[in-house]
């Protein structure tokens, strides 16, 4: 298993700001009364915002109001019930323990979290970005005694949560990118079949321009993940097992201006309008899609039930099920590629070492996220994907009226994970860079793949 300390980055430990020590919430943080019972009586509720349980016994757990389980304190509030019962079984399990729960200033968060965690003074357990991962693998404890069956979980979830056989984040949730099209319009001109192909789609496209009035393909080029696509389809990888960045090899600098190089023909034949790159709402699309305004675009799994289906901002003169018209498939890939989608989604891990009560306790409350019954009704109530694939066969546990599961589910085997390594977060900027500058025409797709290859390495090389 991975394990032992590491010493921070110069960049890391600025980034941190030294304030990380005096703000983590730190190891076991007491006994209620001092004799071993529990402050807590029977009129105090079992479950609040800022504790789980009553037990007299405190651990210490960081997260984000996403994921608390009262509603009105969520930001997520549909999905606050579900994490409440689900909250509410563990304390019931572990009577003798309850979680004190903090929730961190997102900007500080991952740096303060990973300078506690190399000082010892992680909190017992937290919720991580799953781009966080990585960075943790030192640091996270297994998870393996507590989750039971971890083939069943989809193969970017091993990839990425995974070392040595070791299970070191509990993945609860994901999502995935895919191509939304108008089944009517491609009934006209392609057959009904959605393009597969890069070339497909533009010669779809090209028909739908000149002959309708609306915008054939769209896509948010600031959405990093959405677009990563057409690199990882053409083969392209972005850093080594060593997390450096590997753009500069000769195989991935190819798939970057392949990549770029598409997005350029999409502008050039005016499949995409120049416009994309104002783009900045990612409800924008599917608002020009419901509209009429548009034939195809790429989206988040989640769109067609939050903006397609049940549009936050209602239009009484656009019929409610005009949504009925779209369908989702695979994002086109280059001739040869391998269709691939970005997935991410949030994970649980846990700091606390060894296999006493505390840390059992912790490691069963950060295990309950991916057990089947509290995933799929997580999932359902929040319109999230699960990561496990026996979920998705449950209707008992998973059984959301939202379309399409079946091709989501099938588009999660060809997910790729954003890499976890510090540097993404600067290929990730760059990348949306490279493309906003080849939509407007500042740079040629190999200028702009040359840019961004100086920039991430410098970068690399200087943290």
């Amino acid at each position: 298993m991975w394990k032992g300390k590491r010493s921070l980055t110069r960049r890391e430990a600025l980034a941190a700001g030294g304030t990380a020590s005096a703000i983590a919430l730190a190891g076991c943080a007491g006994i209620g009364n001092g004799d071993g019972t529990s402050q807590f009586g029977e009129s105090d509720p079992l479950v609040t915002h800022e504790r789980f349980g009553k037990g007299a016994t405190a651990l210490t757990y960081q997260t984000s109001t996403f994921y608390t389980p009262i509603e009105s304190e969520s930001d997520q509030p549909a999905a606050a019930p579900a994490l409440r019962t689900q909250h509410e079984e563990w304390a019931e399990n572990n009577p003798d323990y309850r979680i004190e729960v903090g929730y961190p200033a997102f900007g500080e968060w991952k740096n303060n979290l990973l300078t506690s965690a190399a000082e010892g003074n992680a909190p017992d357990g937290s919720t991580l970005d799953s781009k966080w991962v990585a960075d943790f693998y030192e640091y996270l404890e297994p998870l393996n005694e507590y989750v039971e069956d971890t083939d069943d979980f989809f193969p970017f979830v091993r990839e990425t949560a995974m070392r040595d056989g070791d299970l070191l984040a509990a993945w609860k949730y994901t999502g995935c990118r895919c191509l939304y099209y108008r089944q009517d319009i491609l009934d006209t001109y392609n057959d009904g079949s959605p393009p597969t192909t890069w070339e497909e789609l533009l010669t779809v496209g090209q028909d739908i321009v000149e002959n309708e009035d609306m915008d054939a393909y769209m896509f948010q080029t600031s959405a990093a993940l959405g677009n990563l696509p057409y690199f990882w389809s053409s083969g392209g990888t972005l850093v080594n097992d060593a997390g450096a960045p590997v753009l500069d090899q000769d195989d991935n600098r190819a798939a970057l201006v392949a990549a770029l190089g598409f997005i350029q023909d999409l502008v050039d034949t005016g499949v995409t309008p120049q416009r994309v790159a104002s783009i900045e709402e990612v409800e924008a699309l599917p608002r020009e899609g419901r509209a009429g305004n548009l034939a195809m675009f790429v989206g988040n799994n989640d769109q067609i039930e939050r903006n397609l289906k049940n549009p936050i901002e209602q239009d009484d003169e656009i019929p409610d099920d005009r949504w009925q018209r779209w369908n989702v498939a695979k994002i086109p890939r280059p001739a040869g590629g391998e269709h691939t989608t970005g997935v991410g989604g949030w994970t649980e891990g846990a700091f606390t070492e060894g296999n006493s009560g505390e840390a059992a306790a912790m490691k069963e409350f950060i295990a309950r996220f991916v057990e089947p019954e509290a995933m799929g009704r997580y999932c359902e109530a929040a319109a999230l994907l699960p990561t496990r694939e026996s979920v998705f066969d449950d209707s008992d546990l998973y059984d959301p009226d939202t379309p399409y599961q079946d091709q989501f589910r099938e588009f999660l085997q060809d997910g790729v994970a954003r890499p976890a390594r510090p540097i993404y977060s600067t290929i990730e900027s760059e990348y949306v860079v490279a493309i906003e500058n080849v939509v407007t025409g500042q740079s040629d797709p190999e200028s702009a793949a040359d840019t961004m290859i100086t920039n991430v390495n410098e970068e690399y090389e200087a943290s």
